[in-house]
């Protein structure tokens, strides 16, 4: 579950501020965050995360309160309990399309890749129609294709919580209906909360709620 209240960030500098009295989205639940550019969308997916500190309220992820977290904890609830999906997709182009998948558990000091990992890796990726690409680079694979590595690398942890910013931008329709279909069925099948930032006011009606920012 996602618990927020009386939450409030702002930048340094101008006079951007966020403000969000309460936000709470059940396990299995799905909720599009939308609103004008420059309004908070990207800044609430990020504390969300915890890669930003909020200035007052509280942000419970999945059970954990991440006031008392420092930065390395969120740094490991991130890697255990977290699967980002964003629209810069930072696939590394030295690895295959299977590797790039399992690239968290290379990264993080708290996942341990094995067969069972490889073989969700798989699963996730024949869901999304890669099965007969695993082994190539990620130069070789349409901008579509990418995404749908870079949404299967962020599901193969077996998230508690999906965040997503923008995962479907710059996509065809056919593309775009791919990775959502993705990140909303993995929401439903593990019970797990599942927030994105989308401008794309064509699929606000597949998510159970929509949150607009800024207005």
């Amino acid at each position: 579950m996602i618990d927020v209240g009386e939450l409030e960030f702002g930048y340094g500098t101008g006079e951007f501020r966020l403000q969000l009295a309460e936000l709470r989205v059940e396990g299995g639940e799905s909720l599009a965050v939308a609103g004008p550019s420059g309004c908070g969308k990207t800044t609430l997916i990020n504390l969300l995360a915890g890669i930003l500190e909020p200035q007052g309220g509280r942000i419970g992820i999945a059970g954990l309160d991440m006031a008392t977290l420092d930065a390395e904890d969120r740094q490991d609830l991130r890697a255990l309990k977290i699967g980002l999906v964003f629209q810069e997709l930072e696939l590394l182009e030295y690895l295959d399309v299977l590797d790039n998948v399992l690239l968290p558990y290379r990264l993080s000091p708290v996942l341990e890749i094995d067969d069972t990992a490889r073989e969700r890796a798989l699963t996730l990726l024949g869901r999304v129609g890669l099965e007969d690409k695993v082994r190539r680079p990620p130069g070789k694979l349409s901008q579509g294709e990418r995404q749908r590595v870079a949404v299967c690398r962020a599901l193969v942890t077996r998230p508690a919580v999906v965040l997503g910013d923008e995962p479907t931008g710059n996509l065809d329709p056919t593309n775009r209906d791919h990775v959502i279909d993705a990140i909303l069925g993995y929401g439903r099948d593990a019970g797990a909360p599942v927030v994105v930032v989308t401008h794309d006011h064509e699929l606000l009606p597949r998510f159970d709620r929509v949150l607009r920012v800024g207005e």
